[in-house]
């Protein structure tokens, strides 16, 4: 059927000219009794055990720097349009062997790929990226967050009050390599917004907190739920802790955030955006702006994402759990794997 792809290999062995063997150093006559088998140039319009055999048998009589050819040729064709891309590879025969001729041949595709883009105007990756985004609820795939997926099912545990606990890698015991590789894929997702300070909690998001302001270059401000005796002044907002189950403070102090500063929220979870309004509530009162709330872990089924809406920020997390039932974690990614 059409359209379709064909494509061939073919492979050549160069012959031994005159004065190579001169250059080899050899005599008239030691040219003379070298057998016509050995010295004359092969060519085979196919790819299979007979290069390998020919290698094999010219080897111990030719220089190792005899040199082999393999060319590769992919036609494209749908009934209107042709098309003709080539690879090829020059090896000495001391390396040469049928397995080359991947070699060409990879080039060759690449080089079809590339202008059938041009003359059909295919947008795959803008294709995948869409399925991927339509599987994942808009969230987006990394090596980074795959890992701290893994982790998460693997590790975690759901307390009383569907509380998840993840403090084998995140709190009480700190996996700093997958949270430096989480940092580094969050902070990418807000070099636009060009943050001049980031403010966070203490103590949990400190974890991804440190590792983003490494990567963002700036300063990391977090915010005391006790007060300090070194804060004489400072911002405050109250909020309700789902883990303790009780109203909190929030403290900064007005030394650390200016008008002029373009602030970035960070926390570990995302639940029901309590906490994060808080932090947004203290950046209003110093006069700075808000530039985005970034997380690891965002509760879909609770309603974070939607009362940090009225912002008008975006909002950025690595992993999104779906649901928590039965001390069972799915994760948002789970559902749409057999969309793609």
């Amino acid at each position: 059927g059409l359209p379709c792809i064909a494509s061939r290999t073919s492979f050549e062995v160069e012959p031994i000219r005159p004065e190579d063997m001169e250059a080899a150093g050899l005599t008239k006559q030691q040219q003379n009794q070298k057998s016509p088998r050995v010295v004359t140039g092969y060519r085979f319009n196919n790819i299979g055990e007979h290069v390998d055999r020919i290698v094999q048998s010219l080897l111990p009589f030719s220089e190792p720097t005899r040199v082999t050819r393999f060319r590769s040729c992919v036609c494209y064709y749908d009934g209107e349009m042709e098309l003709f891309e080539y690879g090829e590879l020059d090896c000495d025969i001391y390396f040469s062997g049928s397995m080359r001729t991947f070699i060409p041949m990879s080039a060759a595709i690449n080089s079809m790929l590339k202008s059938l883009e041009l003359a059909l105007d295919l947008q795959f990756q803008k294709w995948l990226r869409s399925k991927v985004n339509d599987a994942t609820g808009g969230g987006t795939y990394s090596e980074a967050s795959i890992k701290l997926r893994d982790r998460v099912l693997k590790e975690a545990n759901v307390l009383p009050n569907d509380i998840i606990d993840v403090s084998s890698f995140m709190d009480a015991c700190v996996d700093v390599d997958l949270m430096d590789q989480c940092g580094k894929e969050l902070a990418e997702r807000f070099l636009n917004a060009k943050p001049s300070k980031i403010l966070t909690i203490a103590t949990t998001g400190l974890v991804i907190a440190i590792p983003m302001a490494k990567y963002l270059q700036v300063p990391l401000v977090y915010a005391r739920k006790e007060r300090s005796v070194v804060m004489a002044d400072t911002f405050d907002a109250g909020y309700n802790s789902q883990t303790l189950g009780q109203d909190r403070q929030l403290l900064v102090s007005k030394d650390h955030i200016d008008e002029d500063d373009r602030v970035l929220v960070i926390d570990d979870f995302l639940s029901s955006g309590s906490s994060q309004e808080a932090l947004l509530r203290i950046i209003s009162e110093a006069g700075a702006t808000a530039v985005g709330v970034g997380v690891l872990l965002e509760k879909e089924y609770e309603a974070g994402r939607v009362s940090l809406s009225g912002y008008g920020l975006p909002v950025e997390s690595l992993v999104r759990i779906a649901s928590v039932r039965d001390g069972v974690i799915q994760l948002l990614e789970e559902d749409g794997y057999d969309k793609m």
